[in-house]
């Protein structure tokens, strides 16, 4: 059997990958019109092929991006996208070599992290990649579904038109900043491929901005889809929402709840603490649809990622991490309110680099880790002190596609 060669590829190769991966997930090959929108999407030096007796039979690529950390600030992320195999050249080990020089690739391009939207969860595990963040998918009923006199007023919600939308929604949801962990740069590639053709199609969804004292905080976009006999059923699905504050996201709310001649509003992802049922005046009216995994992790370069957050308010701890397929990035470290640093000292706890992942963000805590056999103790005591450390007052929440 030929052996795989992964190699970065020239940019003529670009649209054959892209229509491979496409291929892979049962979609036909893009369109001279689509592909206008989506090329710049395949940065130059950060899309990779396999290749088998020099036929391309496999494709991934990485997308630069930032992600909120707990206190603020912000890591270069690398967006893994595109992923696919050919469907006769599945099973060996293609995909293996891929995901392997693509962390490759991440390290030696900079990169503190690795997100991903996985489509099959039992594989990236392996990898070293863990579950970044968890959503909520909602439904509810606004015939039910009042708001309570005591839920923030104010601001302003306006429609806004889709050829005006092109240009603000980059600016807004660029003011809206790392407003919580999880959250991840969008660029202006970004917007090109994801929402300027939806506006251009001439079917675009309806997009409302809320506007507060400071200036537009918020934004939600949704469609109104038809059901029933003639149509009469209408369900707003609300595809994207966020909000910077929580005056922002009542009102937005508030507005989505009041639109007129709708059954049913329903929202596939919302943070896993927005309590949107303490809103209403009935409980009920809300019903939680899904709980799913959003954003997946894969830590490349720890003692940058695990520096940039902050953390709680408790002792030192020190704490080990095993990273199999970059053992440079295995170590222990000594981490506490002031910083991290690497150390040589006993560790209190040891985990691999994909469990890691589930508390980076404070989505998971130690205490479950250890519950499910992720975590190792050398130090009862350091268990409680580790949760005190990453824990956060927000869950994160990411909301983006890529």
């Amino acid at each position: 059997m030929a052996e795989t060669e992964v190699r970065v590829l020239a940019k003529s190769d670009h649209r054959a990958a892209h229509d491979l991966a496409r291929a892979a997930h049962h979609t036909p090959p893009i369109s001279d019109a689509e592909w206008a929108y989506v090329g710049d999407l395949h940065e130059p030096g950060l899309a990779l092929g396999a290749f088998l007796g020099g036929e391309l039979v496999g494709t991934t690529r990485l997308l630069r991006s930032r992600l909120a950390l707990p206190g603020g600030a912000t890591v270069p992320m690398a967006a893994a996208t595109g992923n696919g195999v050919r469907a006769d050249r599945t099973r060996r080990g293609v995909f293996t070599r891929l995901e392997r020089e693509s962390l490759a690739l991440a390290v030696e391009q900079g990169f503190s992290v690795v997100g991903s939207r996985v489509s099959e969860a039992t594989i990236y595990r392996r990898f070293g990649h863990g579950v970044g963040n968890l959503s909520r998918a909602v439904r509810l009923y606004p015939q039910e579904a009042r708001l309570r006199p005591e839920v923030h007023r104010g601001g302003e919600v306006r429609l806004i038109d889709g050829e005006s939308s092109i240009s603000l929604l980059p600016r807004v949801y660029e003011r809206l900043g790392p407003y919580r962990p999880g959250v991840i740069g969008r660029s202006a590639a970004w917007w090109k491929a994801k929402w300027e053709p939806l506006v251009r199609s001439g079917k675009g969804p309806v997009v409302a901005v809320h506007s507060g004292p400071d200036g537009d905080d918020g934004f939600v976009v949704y469609r109104a889809m038809r059901s029933g006999d003639s149509g009469a059923r209408v369900t707003l699905m609300v595809t994207d929402f966020h909000a910077a504050n929580a005056e922002a996201v009542a009102g937005l709310w508030r507005f989505l709840l009041g639109v007129d001649l709708v059954e049913e509003v329903c929202v596939r992802r919302r943070p896993t603490d927005e309590l949107v049922e303490g809103m209403l005046v009935n409980w009920r009216a809300c019903r939680t649809h899904s709980l799913d995994d959003d954003l997946w992790l894969r830590l490349v370069d720890l003692p940058k990622a695990l520096d940039a957050r902050a953390y709680g308010d408790g002792d030192p701890l020190v704490l080990e991490v095993i990273d199999e397929l970059l053992p440079a990035n295995s170590g222990s470290f000594r981490i506490s309110p002031d910083g991290v640093e690497p150390t040589l000292d006993q560790a209190q706890l040891s985990l691999n680099v994909d469990a890691l992942a589930m508390v980076y963000l404070g989505t998971t805590s130690f205490a479950t880790l250890a519950g499910i056999g992720d975590l190792r103790m050398t130090d009862g005591k350091a268990l409680p002190n580790a949760d005190r450390l990453f824990g956060t007052r927000t869950a994160a929440f990411c909301g983006t596609t890529f």
